[in-house]
């Protein structure tokens, strides 16, 4: 044994425990707290991690289930939008199409470097759209843009009355949808309100007597004479 070396080893402990001083009863305590709150917060942690788990889990399987269920809708609305534009341009084709479309975010830099006047590139974002094609009998339309008013009001119809027989709501509010119809067409779009209305109630605000002619009940404003405006209905046998 080195009797020196321990004598040395033995002073030096001696000092550190002399600069430590004397043992504060609290420090028990508070070490007590704050382990349990520690085997608290580890078992919390513990739980939400074992969530965040099962959420990940579910959402993969909502994602699943929303991306079957939108292909399937797509597939019958795109079948149906062909149909009705067909019945209601008296021919032509209509086609609906998934596209990828690839978006930029961007944020000021300012937010990490406090420049007010540089531009940084963040990340990319992937969407899905739809792209509508139209084509009327006897022409060659290549965009949309190229379709006359009327037409255009007609390929929209088409497409809401598709979305409408694949998912019929309990009652739908027109405002002036076919108001840039004429008689023929007015008529055409009356038989397929008249076709949806097995489904859904219809509420249709319209000056076109076509279109009034399909409904069942008229609910409509006169002025007499005196100029007092009075309200009426009509029921239609």
């Amino acid at each position: 044994v080195d009797r020196e070396k321990l004598e040395r080893e033995i002073a030096r402990l001696k000092v550190e425990v002399e600069h430590i001083g004397s043992i504060d009863p609290e420090v028990v305590k508070e070490y007590e707290e704050t382990e349990e709150r520690y085997t608290f917060l580890s078992h919390e942690s513990g739980d939400l991690r074992q969530a965040i788990t099962s959420l990940e889990t579910v959402v993969g399987e909502m994602d699943q289930k929303i991306e079957t269920a939108f292909k399937k809708a797509f597939h019958e609305i795109q079948k149906q939008f062909s149909e009705n534009f067909k019945i209601i341009f008296g021919g032509g084709k209509a086609d609906l199409s998934l596209v990828t479309i690839q978006k930029k975010r961007r944020a000021t830099s300012d937010e990490e470097e406090g420049d007010d006047n540089t531009d940084e590139e963040v990340a990319t974002e992937t969407q899905i759209g739809i792209e509508i094609a139209a084509c009327p009998p006897g022409k060659k339309i290549t965009n949309l843009s190229m379709l006359s008013g009327g037409e255009r009001s007609l390929t929209s119809l088409a497409l809401l009355f598709a979305i409408i027989s694949y998912n019929p709501p309990p009652f739908a509010v027109l405002d002036e949808v076919e108001a840039a119809l004429d008689e023929a067409n007015s008529r055409r779009f009356g038989k397929m309100l008249r076709e949806l209305s097995k489904h859904t109630q219809f509420i249709a605000i319209t000056h076109n007597r076509e279109t009034m002619a399909q409904a069942s009940l008229l609910y409509g404003v006169t002025m007499g004479a005196d100029g007092i405006s009075q309200l009426l209905s009509v029921h239609l046998d």
